[in-house]
């Protein structure tokens, strides 16, 4: 992989195909989330995809004490500058997508069109769904890095994750997301409840939106997915088949088929 030195660190990143550029922007516990991507022909044989491992995550800088979701922004248009001249197509997950969100509030200009997938919103579930993730961080406070993260996915992707999601992401993942569970807990659960995206703020977004739900996935991802809609009118729906909230590495080929159908609707403009 590359590196990107940024905002007193540096990111790994890693780039396949050609074509108008697509930033990925992965979400909490694994770094790894979009690989499978970037192994799905329906996108890299038409675009030039790009991911990278945010702060915290594998062999990026990692990070102790407040870093911002607004910061993490910040990061991914250092990422959007590098790697596509400071304008590109847009794909967020979960506490990605809110740093898409973020970006697309701040740097406007860098973000062609929007990708959200199940971004974690504040809708009435909010509360009961994080109320769920108390046996993660008990077994992080006791010291227990692989309960913790068995427990948090066992919430957000439902029982019998391992099942659905093993074959998709890489092998060693799993010790790698325990490697990096103090990034979630110390630095990107504190910035996600700092993080306020209301309505008001909703209305600053016009570029074309595309937003994803998983077929399966927790009413508090499809009450997020209703809210943009209901924010965003020009936000596109698609529910993915076969998927919770891991959506992209539980069915690779669906969620990739998607994104460049909705990217092809919506091409960056030709620089002669």
């Amino acid at each position: 992989m590359e590196r990107l030195p940024v905002n007193g660190g540096e990111l790994e990143f890693e780039t396949k195909g050609t074509g108008e550029p697509l930033v990925l922007i992965h979400g909490s516990i694994t770094g790894e989330a979009f690989d499978c991507l970037l192994d799905q022909p329906a996108l890299t044989d038409r675009y030039q995809v790009t991911h990278y491992h945010r702060r915290g995550f594998l062999g990026s800088t990692h990070h102790t004490g407040p870093f911002s979701i607004a910061k993490q922004a910040q990061d991914a248009l250092a990422v959007v500058q590098r790697v596509a001249g400071g304008r590109a197509h847009v794909a967020g997950h979960s506490y990605g997508g809110a740093t898409a969100l973020q970006l697309a509030l701040g740097a406007p200009d860098a973000v062609h069109s929007l990708a959200l997938l199940e971004p974690p919103l504040a809708v009435a579930s909010a509360e009961s769904f994080f109320a769920r993730m108390g046996p993660s961080g008990q077994a992080y406070e006791s010291g227990d890095g692989p309960g913790a993260v068995r427990e948090f996915l066992n919430v957000v992707l439902g029982e019998n994750y391992d099942v659905a999601v093993g074959a998709n992401l890489p092998d060693g993942w799993f010790d790698r997301a325990v490697a990096d569970i103090d990034t979630f807990f110390q630095v990107e659960l504190p910035a996600l409840n700092e993080w306020h995206f209301t309505e008001d703020l909703a209305r600053r977004i016009s570029q074309p939106v595309l937003s994803v739900v998983g077929a399966n996935s927790d009413p508090f991802f499809v009450e997020g997915h209703a809210l943009l809609q209901a924010w965003l009118p020009q936000a596109e729906a698609f529910v993915l088949s076969g998927a919770t909230h891991g959506l992209q590495y539980m069915n690779p080929t669906g969620m990739a088929e998607a994104l460049a159908a909705f990217l092809a609707r919506h091409p960056m403009p030709s620089i002669v």
